[in-house]
């Protein structure tokens, strides 16, 4: 008796534990940012800009942060959507076609701006040579606020490694 008292009594606890910090984001909320994400991804690959510019707030913040073998580690930053959509435009025109694969999205959430983190792998694949192919690896850190909708206010992407 004393043992399934036991059993029970640290599992409420880890139960109680466990909601109370989840509790201020819910499922939906988590499914709905890891849409934008692939909202990003997908906008991207299929050039459809509109959808792409559909996930930022007006005056995002974003900073690309490139690798050593990828336009020679420059730090790119960007205020507004226009531009980075612009930026992102102009960029991807160069390839006949583009496939970002995100994964392990973890987020976090302080009760206002949800910080998801999401690894990638891009590969880039190009106009002028057919047989000329880019991959990129790097990770997005990502901060989101909900009014409507959950929107991108400000965005990194870091570049670890290319070939």
């Amino acid at each position: 008796m004393r043992k399934l008292f036991l059993t029970f009594f640290f599992g409420f606890i880890m139960t109680v534990n466990f909601n109370a910090q989840t509790q201020d984001l819910d499922t939906s909320d988590r499914i709905t940012i890891v849409e934008n994400m692939n909202k990003y991804a997908i906008g991207i690959d299929t050039k459809d800009y509109e959808l792409f510019r559909s996930i930022f707030l007006d005056d995002v913040e974003v900073t690309v942060i490139y690798d050593p073998n990828w336009r020679g580690g420059e730090e790119v930053k960007f205020n507004g959507k226009e531009s980075w959509v612009k930026y992102v435009k102009e960029t991807i025109s160069q390839y006949r076609a583009t496939q970002h694969m995100l994964g392990n999205p973890m987020i976090s959430f302080d009760g206002e701006i949800a910080i998801v983190r999401t690894d990638l792998q891009a590969s880039h694949y190009y106009i002028k040579d057919p047989e000329a192919k880019t991959t990129l690896w790097g990770f997005y850190e990502t901060h989101m606020v909900k009014d409507e909708n959950w929107k991108i206010i400000k965005h990194t992407l870091t570049s670890i490694g290319s070939e």
